[in-house]
């Protein structure tokens, strides 16, 4: 059997390894400016979403106040009006009532 030997000449050696370097070098730039790229988009979101949450915190506080003030003001009315509060209370329960039957 005959066995070939693969000689590495210096013309191989010089024209691989500069290729195989510039190659990996370039894929460590593309990554690193990814890597940038990801973490600022990140950023971005994290940001956004922590403002987000501030602002749904702002809301529902702002619609809870409002809702305790007309709760406020409804039994204020009802206590100065009773009569009226239960003519109002009445209407309403017929008005359900018959959307509920339909």
């Amino acid at each position: 059997m005959a066995t070939s030997k693969t000689r590495t000449t210096d013309k191989d050696t010089e024209y691989g390894a500069p290729f195989t370097e510039k190659t990996v070098a370039a894929a460590h730039e593309a990554i690193d400016r990814l890597s940038e790229r990801v973490s600022k988009t990140e950023e971005r979101v994290r940001g956004a979403a922590a403002h987000g949450q501030q602002s749904w915190s702002e809301k529902q506080e702002e619609v809870r106040a409002q809702v305790e003030g007309s709760l406020a003001g409804m039994k204020a009315y009802a206590r100065e009006n009773p009569l009226m509060a239960a003519g109002i209370a009445f209407a309403a329960g017929v008005v359900i009532a018959n959307m509920l039957r339909r």
